[in-house]
């Protein structure tokens, strides 16, 4: 049987990228069910791999000669981070069945290398020309999506709109029903304590959520209700739920890494294809340490595998 094609960048050159994605393309789990094609800077690559190896192949996106220094973001680190991406994504558009998995980037770099967006959901929105995208986090079984994403807390607020509520969920919400073949049952999480405290905490929740839940439940969304996020967090880790929707970036990844920071997976819902990544970061402490876990990105691809051969 021919194994399917997966695209795979080694994200910030700095970081623990390369190492965990040697890793992962080099375990039994990976290699069972896919055939891993790596996208990178040449000289990174050959410190990394044995480029004759063929288990799996390469696209050489740049060839850097000057070596990247290991902990530290740079230019040079956020344009062979973005190359990578860039032709990932065109190989991934050519043919929508192959999936796309990013290892972690460094906004810092990509700000240094002048690249338009810092942010691998946005640069990937962009290089595929979608304006309805979001950013889902999965962990074994728990579905949960962020409303806002990369923003200062005090914007967040300002940020939050009905029409992104109704998106977003829509969004995710379409990917989960194509992938079980169900109407998922939805929680939502408030902005503010205690759901605003009847506007004494907030008027997010009356003048925002609420609106929004209410679009939802006239287009015939399995809405179940929204609740103060500990709340909303306690019922959804029960397990009632087929998704829960945080306002805000923190609300889903804090408690994802409590309940398991080794199995969070980041997917792009809204791409003409599959996009997944490890839900950390480049770990610019431990880089060049051999120190670097490869779960999450072992994770990643299993899931992009598996979401690929769902919407088949």
């Amino acid at each position: 049987m021919v194994k399917p094609k997966v695209a795979i960048t080694i994200g910030d050159p700095a970081g623990i990228g390369p190492e965990i994605v040697f890793r992962a393309v080099n375990s039994l789990k990976v290699q069972r069910v896919c055939s891993p094609v790596v996208f990178g800077d040449k000289t990174v690559i050959k410190d990394y791999f044995n480029i004759n190896n063929s288990k799996y192949k390469f696209v050489f996106t740049s060839n850097f000669n000057n070596k990247v220094k290991i902990g530290v973001p740079s230019k040079q680190a956020g344009l062979i981070a973005y190359n990578a991406i860039e032709q990932a994504a065109e190989m991934c558009l050519k043919d929508n069945n192959i999936p796309l998995i990013t290892a972690p980037v460094s906004k810092e770099s990509f700000k240094l290398a002048q690249t338009k967006f810092f942010a691998h959901t946005e640069i990937l929105a962009n290089l595929t020309k979608v304006k309805k995208f979001c950013m889902m986090m999965i962990c074994g079984n728990i579905n949960s999506v962020m409303v806002t994403r990369h923003l200062p807390v005090h914007e967040i607020s300002k940020k939050l709109t009905v029409k992104d509520i109704v998106d977003t969920t829509e969004i995710s919400a379409c990917l989960i029903r194509k992938m079980s073949n169900k109407n998922p049952k939805i929680i939502f999480s408030s902005l503010n304590p205690h759901c605003g405290d009847n506007g004494l905490l907030g008027n997010e929740e009356k003048q925002i959520i609420i609106p929004a839940i209410k679009k939802l439940k006239a287009k015939k969304y399995n809405i179940a209700d929204f609740f103060s996020c500990d709340v909303a967090w306690a019922k959804m880790y029960k397990g009632n739920y087929d998704l829960i929707v945080c306002m805000y970036h923190d609300q889903v990844m804090t408690p994802l890494k409590i309940i398991n920071k080794n199995k969070i997976v980041n997917l792009t819902a809204g791409l003409p294809f599959i996009r997944t990544s490890p839900g950390h970061g480049t770990a610019f402490d431990i880089a060049g340490k051999n120190k670097a876990d490869e779960t999450s990105m072992i994770e990643s691809i299993l899931t992009a595998v598996k979401f690929s051969n769902n919407s088949k």
